[in-house]
């Protein structure tokens, strides 16, 4: 009859115990890594809109009744936008949100203005910068958020 030893089992157990109560942590931080490119690509495609001259009323803006210097930008809506904290919803799905908070300095929600933008309006051409913002950086996403997984679990593996 044949006879099997295997040693450092117990140690291989203690690794995976330890990862496994991390996992939570280490998916936040890759959630959180994964979502900064894409609101930097977001921010690149805003800006790209807002130096657009149908923006500011100039060039074919008037076709779509944009008064001349008319929406000359002042910034709110860049800086309105920001990345939510990571969080856990009911289902367990660990996830952060990109957009736009609060209200520009007449009192218009900065999420409205951006979806306008998005998706255009009765008068306004539709612009979008968020779904290809999206788009373009979803790769880039997934290898910040890979990296960061494969680090964590080298520390917690050690």
């Amino acid at each position: 009859m044949a006879k099997m030893t295997i040693q450092g089992i117990d140690e291989y157990t203690e690794k995976l115990s330890r990862l496994g109560s991390a996992m939570t942590d280490i998916a936040k931080k890759a959630v959180r890594a994964g979502a900064n490119p894409v609101a930097d690509e977001i921010r690149k495609g805003l800006e790209e809109n807002i130096k657009d001259p149908a923006y500011v009323g100039t060039g074919d803006g008037d076709k779509f009744g944009v008064k001349p210097n008319y929406g000359k930008s002042t910034g709110d809506l860049l800086d309105s936008l920001g990345i939510s904290p990571v969080s856990t919803d009911k289902n367990g799905v660990i996830n952060c949100k990109i957009g736009f908070a609060g209200y520009d300095r007449k009192g218009v929600p900065n999420a409205l203005k951006a979806r306008a933008m998005e998706s255009g309006t009765s008068k306004l051409r539709k612009r979008p910068f968020v779904r290809p913002a999206v788009n373009r950086a979803k790769k880039r996403a997934l290898e910040e958020m890979g990296k960061v997984i494969d680090a964590e679990i080298k520390i917690y593996a050690l």
